[in-house]
């Protein structure tokens, strides 16, 4: 199973960026999330008109780098099953293979997230050296960043493991979805609005989803409690135990809602279908 998993990070990475030098395709694959988490941040400088205040620009800038993990990792998990499908016509032969369908898949998102950790970083960074935004006093809390960084990938990988199943029963443009998905847990996840601002059914909803409190510590780890206002009154104990919680939560769900997933998808000829318009 290593061997496989290794050789599909490999072919993911080559399939992504096999059309410029690797450098070169970094710096573009870069360029949408740094740029998406620009604008937020310039929007709401303008609007402020006050640089100087920073709370919300680095709860902001948190929430952004989170959500860089999301929107990357759904693309890797959903497009691997429409492009093989639909472009490459492999699937049917990808699927017997004897090795789980589920680890070429987490192999083919492992550029994904190489992509999103850089990105990340650079986020993290510019707000640092560009906009002067200060860490927490004390510094960065690195225990809290590196266990809510474990615990929130995972979390987030079982989301794109239930979306890629999504993705098995629909017909090509379900490419959509994964850009609807990563969209509406923008919005729910608190990554640029606060729960505590949404309508109570909304953030009744933003409060089962594991990115929410990746978030949240992050913010806390990153920035202290200044910048951790998108939970109120959430204590950092409550915080780590709703993570894991609803991680485990994720990585289950997935796994039987991919096993039911899999027969209905041989039951129903998708693993062979050619969806053209």
């Amino acid at each position: 199973m290593y061997q496989a998993f290794k050789a599909n990070a490999v072919l993911g990475w080559k399939m992504d960026g096999n059309w410029a030098p690797p450098l070169v395709y970094l710096f573009i694959a870069l360029l949408t999330p740094a740029a998406s988490v620009l604008i937020l941040v310039f929007m709401y400088m303008v609007i402020l008109g006050d640089s100087s205040e920073t709370a919300f620009i680095s709860f902001i800038m948190a929430g952004s780098s989170v959500f860089i993990f999301v929107r990357m990792v759904f693309q890797g998990f959903g497009w691997a099953v429409v492009e093989d499908r639909e472009h490459y016509k492999l699937l049917r032969y990808i699927y017997v293979v004897p090795v789980p369908f589920s680890v070429q898949l987490f192999g083919r998102s492992v550029s994904k997230i190489g992509i999103s950790i850089i990105g990340s970083a650079m986020t993290i960074a510019a707000g640092y050296l560009f906009l002067h935004i200060p860490f927490r006093v004390g510094g960065i809390d690195w225990g809290m960043f590196c266990g809510a960084f474990i615990l929130g990938l995972i979390g987030c990988l079982a989301m794109g493991w239930i979306l890629a199943g999504v993705m098995l029963l629909t017909d090509r443009m379900g490419w959509v979805m994964v850009e609807g998905v990563a969209g509406v847990l923008f919005l729910l996840s608190g990554a640029v609005i606060p729960l505590s601002v949404l309508p109570d059914f909304l953030a009744s909803i933003g409060k089962f989803i594991p990115i929410t409190y990746w978030a949240e510590l992050w913010r806390l780890a990153l920035y202290g409690k200044a910048a951790a206002f998108s939970l109120p009154g959430v204590a950092v104990s409550e915080l780590w135990l709703w993570l894991t919680v609803l991680t485990g939560g994720s990585l289950i769900f997935a796994f039987f809602w991919n096993k039911a997933v899999d027969r209905i998808a041989r039951q129903w000829g998708r693993i062979e279908v050619e969806t053209f318009y």
